[in-house]
């Protein structure tokens, strides 16, 4: 039997995850978005830590998980062969999640780079995304930043 992952409630309620996520599955899901991150030459500490924290959210006992993806050679992965054999069986339109995680990842530090922002392109295409998509996601996660601003500063904590 294959290894898996569990959901939590909250990735249920987030992204309508109930079913376990196959292991392998999920390390490849990884290696895609730390290469798209680190397109710009680098991932940084700040980008990792967001993917890793989202995981820790949504998955129970991540420990072996966060481990296996900690070793990913991201820097060599093949983001065409990466994200031609991630399939799912989800009841949501995972190529549109993994690329809003993926551009929340390279938001992450702050600095969503020309060369990340080209990555994300590329990675669309191959996931069959249109632009006019790819350029509602990244409005999205704009507006959950300034959202998440918006909310500290009302509640006088330090942004």
């Amino acid at each position: 039997m294959a290894k898996t992952l569990q959901p939590t409630i909250y990735a249920q309620k987030r992204y309508n995850i109930t079913q376990p996520i196959d292991f392998d599955v999920a390390v490849n899901y990884a290696n895609a978005l730390m290469a798209i991150a680190g397109a710009d030459g680098e991932l940084n500490e700040k980008e990792l830590q967001w993917y890793i924290d989202e995981q820790k959210l949504l998955l129970a006992d991540v420990e072996e998980y966060i481990e296996a993806i900690r070793k990913l050679d991201w820097k060599n992965a093949n983001i065409e062969t990466l994200l031609g054999n991630i399939k799912y069986d989800f009841p949501i339109n995972f190529r549109r999640v993994m690329l809003y995680q993926a551009i929340k990842m390279c938001r992450a530090d702050e600095d969503y780079h020309a060369k990340e922002k080209a990555y994300v392109a590329k990675a669309a295409e191959i996931l069959g995304i249109e632009k006019t998509v790819v350029v509602s996601i990244e409005s999205l996660a704009e507006l959950e930043d300034a959202t998440e601003k918006l909310r500290f500063g009302l509640f006088e904590t330090d942004i």
